[in-house]
């Protein structure tokens, strides 16, 4: 099963086991004769193959237990299940393979006998009006000297609007974003990821509004779901992350109701800086999303935009995040 548009989920059965050898002959001879369209190698993800309930493969006369045959409706993969035993770890493989996304299990050992499941008795329907996002992930092994360079193809019948690159080295403290551009390829819109620090684990996706308003974000599941990598060499080690003070921020007038005012004493820090308000429901509104060369700086915001209630504001830099209770008052 093609997971996306490098990765190949493979049935695998243990050494020698019915149709294992063919299997891994048919795969081999893929990997060895064909790569993806940018000419890299594919990735493969073993999937373990199940006996039936009479502990038999195929070739004993068993059923052919498949959990390659799911099914990927919207945020939800449908995956055929038989028995807790072996389902426990055919769930997590795509759980983990696939991040964010709902994963489903359907008892399948009624239909197993016919020879298919899932993927076998459904129809997939194409969405009406698709916006196109293709991105190959990145791995951190391209560099210029400003970071980590993004690329990203972007289709849809009015036109794109514009698109954004999300990133975060804590997915619990908030993603920061920088704006993509149209790159000089048709249709190919390019954005550079700052250096984080180095070692540190980094998720990203992109987000893409055509022109007819329209809103796609790749991961689908995003920003439960996500691609990852490893900041490389050439990241900010720590040593470089400037805090021989706290970071200190404090907010006026409190109850807010006009325009209010968020000073923020960066002393010698310096790196990116997210600003942002966020509700009781965690809704969340940008305020700042920027570099900072330490110093200070005052941020504003209208409390009169908003509705009244208890809001947090929060800042996120690579130092971690802090928050300040702020009540808006109209």
């Amino acid at each position: 099963k093609l997971l996306d548009e490098q990765t190949l989920l493979v049935g695998q059965y243990p050494m020698g086991i019915a149709d294992g050898p063919q299997i891994e002959a048919n795969i081999q001879y893929v990997l060895n004769n064909y790569t993806t369209n940018r000419g890299t190698p594919f990735k493969v993800i073993r999937m373990p193959m199940p006996p039936d309930a009479l502990n038999r493969y195929p070739h004993q006369g068993g059923h052919y237990r498949t959990y390659t045959n799911s099914l990927v409706a919207n945020k939800t993969i449908i995956v055929p299940i038989y028995e807790e035993k072996y389902d426990t770890t055919a769930l997590r493989i795509y759980r983990e393979a696939k991040p964010g996304y709902r994963v489903v299990g359907i008892d399948c050992n009624a239909i197993i006998p016919s020879g298919g499941a899932l993927h076998c008795i459904t129809k997939e329907v194409g969405v009406h009006d698709p916006l196109r996002i293709v991105h190959w992930p990145v791995d951190g092994s391209v560099t210029n000297m400003d970071g980590i360079p993004v690329e990203v193809l972007l289709q849809h019948r009015s036109g794109i609007q514009s698109a954004t690159l999300y990133y975060a080295t804590d997915t619990l403290l908030g993603y920061q974003s920088t704006e993509m551009t149209p790159g000089t390829e048709t249709d190919i819109w390019e954005a550079t990821l700052p250096f984080l620090e180095k070692d540190a684990d980094v998720f990203y996706y992109i987000e893409a509004v055509a022109e007819s308003g329209k809103v796609q974000r790749r991961p689908m599941t995003a920003p439960a779901g996500y691609w990852h990598f490893v900041m490389p060499e050439g990241g900010i080690s720590s040593n470089d992350i400037q805090l021989s003070q706290p970071i200190t921020m404090s907010v006026f007038p409190n109850p807010a109701k006009a325009i209010t005012c968020i000073p923020v004493e960066f002393d010698q820090y310096q790196g990116g800086v997210r600003l942002e308000l966020v509700d009781a429901l965690g809704k969340s509104w940008l305020l700042a999303d920027e570099q900072v060369n330490g110093g200070s700086k005052k941020y504003f915001f209208h409390a009169n935009t908003y509705p009244s209630g208890i809001y947090q504001i929060r800042l996120t830099t690579l130092a971690g995040a802090q928050t300040q209770t702020v009540v808006i008052s109209r």
